[in-house]
């Protein structure tokens, strides 16, 4: 497969990018504490580890990945050859998914081994949660990149996608904090279905709004990147 051989000239460049790996594979464990501390243990710790590592080993590397090959004439060099747009794009992201399903997995064989966790009655939900939030940031890293003007504006542009997903997904307090209406709205946000979905995989809640709301959200990614990703640097 075309978009594999990309892929694995990109895992190449991640292993030698030290701020990848920082995001990827140690911003995680150094959050455990924070979610611990707001009284998350056993399947909420889980639940929290994947969101954030969805948050930074998948959209924040992603964004930084797409803006670095775009300015060094790597995606346009590709597009000129006979991969499609999709294989590109897929090959780019290949790496930074790959890497955060295995630590996905990682955490939660370590969270329940520790904490003793049980093991999801509804498998099912919890791999669409993750399968499904892995898509969803992975567009709107795309859509991100089409506003960063460099690697190092990835840092401002990303910010209120990282801030509202943190603050309105529920990773740190519960929704049912917030008034009726903010309620409603932050369950629109993109990460907090990602997170409902997870969270049912161990117990019963509502699975049809989360999922209707994060297949908009993929929608939307799809058109967002159609219209606005550049595959050309931005002068």
């Amino acid at each position: 497969m075309r978009a594999v051989a990309v892929g694995q000239a990109e895992l190449t460049l991640f292993w030698r990018n030290k701020t990848a790996l920082f995001n990827s594979l140690l911003l995680p464990l150094l959050i455990a504490p924070a979610l611990m501390a707001a009284n998350a243990e056993g399947v909420p710790l889980i639940v929290g580890l994947v969101g954030f590592v969805l948050l930074m080993a998948v959209y924040y590397n992603l964004v930084t990945t797409f803006v670095a090959r775009r300015e060094e004439l790597v995606l346009k060099r590709l597009r000129v050859g006979e991969l499609r747009d999709p294989e590109i794009l897929f090959g780019a992201s290949l790496p930074s998914v790959v890497v955060a399903l295995g630590q996905i997995v990682l955490f939660a064989v370590i969270v329940g081994v520790v904490t003793g966790a049980d093991l999801p009655s509804r498998p099912w939900f919890l791999v669409l949660g993750v399968v499904g939030g892995v898509a969803v940031f992975a567009l709107l890293a795309a859509v991100s990149s089409a506003f960063t003007r460099t690697v190092e504006m990835a840092q401002v542009t990303s910010l209120p996608v990282l801030i509202a997903c943190l603050l309105g997904s529920g990773l740190f307090f519960p929704l049912s904090v917030f008034p009726d209406g903010v309620g409603s709205v932050v369950r629109l946000l993109p990460l907090t279905p990602v997170l409902d979905l997870v969270r049912a995989g161990w117990a019963d809640g509502p699975v049809l709004q989360p999922m209707i709301v994060l297949a908009v959200w993929i929608g939307l990614g799809i058109y967002a990147v159609r219209r606005w990703f550049r595959w050309d640097p931005r002068r």
